[in-house]
């Protein structure tokens, strides 16, 4: 798989890069290391060369050290939109899977990655792995310390949804253990369920080797944070759904709650076809 790191410059968002790093560079086709001048972000005129020229200066170190680690890097530096731009450059680099922090607000771009991760997550048509980071000692760095893929946490409505989280979770970098949990209503049979949960799993991926779960009762998101916690899960893999009209998508409730309290990194993988 090919993997395409967005960064907004600040050093939280450049933390994503610990993501791949922690990965065996043969598990990875290539790395794209994007920085987006959103036009609309800066002041118009002399601006745009001069956060050009750091993002050329700043990437290229990062890239020299992810090439000496033995990941074959590439620098893409263009203008526009953030989300036109990620899909554009993902779509040319044929890129799999997009890497992004949870935050993201330097100086240099005055922006967080936020708005971008939702748009590309919600009505996007690939997968975004939400690196979680924090700040420790005045730098930052990830949250997690482990391979982002060993324990996939794959949480599911038992919709259409599952097939394309599989399907993606399949082509993951190194992946590891799999499980599938739902979350059904209360008064709700476990075992009825879990089997039924379990014929959708080999449905939708008769080749791969998968855990099926059912939890019962209580809030979705706090349920799989739950699982994820007690599983030991390395990252949580859920699909958001778009809402709305007038091509306006956003998050479902359960997708933005984990998304915002989760400990570890959370794969937004859009629903439809081609994935």
């Amino acid at each position: 798989m090919r993997a395409l790191i967005a960064t907004d410059l600040s050093e939280a968002s450049l933390a994503a890069v610990e993501a791949v790093t922690s990965c065996n560079p043969v598990d990875f086709e290539g790395i794209v290391l994007l920085h987006a001048v959103d036009l609309d972000l800066y002041t118009a005129g002399g601006t745009v060369p001069a956060v050009i020229e750091l993002a050329e200066e700043s990437l290229g170190t990062i890239a020299e050290g992810l090439r000496e680690a033995g990941f074959d890097t590439t620098v893409r530096i263009e203008v526009g939109p953030a989300a036109d731009v990620i899909e554009r450059v993902a779509a040319e680099e044929g890129a799999g899977l997009v890497v992004m922090s949870n935050l993201g607000s330097g100086a240099v771009t005055g922006r967080l990655l936020g708005s971008t991760a939702e748009r590309l997550a919600s009505a996007g048509k690939l997968p975004v792995l939400i690196e979680r980071v924090r700040e420790d000692g005045g730098a930052w760095c990830r949250i997690a310390e482990c391979h982002p893929f060993g324990k996939v946490l794959v949480g599911t409505d038992l919709c259409d949804s599952l097939r394309s989280q599989l399907n993606v979770v399949g082509q993951l970098p190194g992946v590891g253990e799999v499980r599938v949990v739902h979350v059904a209503d209360e008064g709700m049979d476990a075992e009825r369920v879990t089997e039924a949960c379990f014929a959708l799993v080999v449905e939708a991926a008769p080749e791969m080797s998968v855990e099926a779960g059912v939890r019962i009762g209580g809030d979705p998101a706090e349920e799989l944070l739950a699982e994820a916690a007690e599983w030991g899960a390395s990252v949580i893999v859920v699909s958001p759904r778009a809402h709305g009209i007038v091509h306006r998508a956003i998050w479902g409730s359960t997708a933005r709650k984990i998304a915002r309290e989760s400990s570890v990194p959370v794969l937004f993988v859009p629903t439809g076809d081609g994935l």
